[in-house]
């Protein structure tokens, strides 16, 4: 498995056209992700954070041509396995809202997790985002959509029991 280096992922971004909206999104992912990912190395889990970080900056890579046709986290999949980052791509495509039930491993469920805490660039409770997707995004209001919330807020549980640390205490330790 090949990891790109930052220097590449920046490069990805720019080939890819991704608008600073969206970057200033993924870097408070990425933040976001990485603590998780340390916390949970510091407490004796098995993550791959270098994964965990180059997964995080270009989880939307693909946002932007992919706005209308619902393919999103599939080209990105594919931009990366073809650039020689299969994993990445597949970390990328995990973060979707709909992959909460099949996630495997620390690196996906971060990855996931720390998307879903960023409205934008701010970090927000989950409880926040879901309502602001709704109001944005017609679709999230679906029954099925709402059924999957509840996901969430166990990978929340089993990330910050690992952690010993509770959710809200996660703006603190983000600048």
């Amino acid at each position: 498995m090949t990891i790109p280096t930052r220097e590449q992922c920046m490069e990805y971004l720019d080939e890819n056209d991704v608008p600073e909206n969206v970057r200033r999104h993924s870097f408070a992912v990425n933040k976001v992700a990485v603590f998780l990912a340390k916390k949970l190395k510091e407490a004796g889990e098995d993550v791959d954070i270098d994964l965990v970080d180059r997964a995080s900056l270009l989880h939307d890579l693909d946002k932007i041509q992919t706005l209308d046709n619902g393919k999103h986290g599939e080209m990105t999949r594919e931009i990366l396995t073809r650039e020689g980052h299969p994993r990445v791509g597949e970390l990328a495509f995990k973060h979707k809202f709909n992959q909460v039930t099949n996630l495997n491993g620390w690196e996906e469920k971060v990855v996931n997790y720390a998307d879903k805490r960023c409205r934008e660039d701010n970090l927000v409770s989950l409880e926040e985002r879901f309502r602001y997707a709704r109001e944005r995004y017609p679709r999230h209001s679906k029954p099925e959509t709402i059924a999957l919330e509840k996901h969430f807020f166990g990978l929340e549980k089993e990330i910050f029991d690992r952690i010993k640390m509770k959710p809200e205490q996660l703006k603190e330790h983000i600048k």
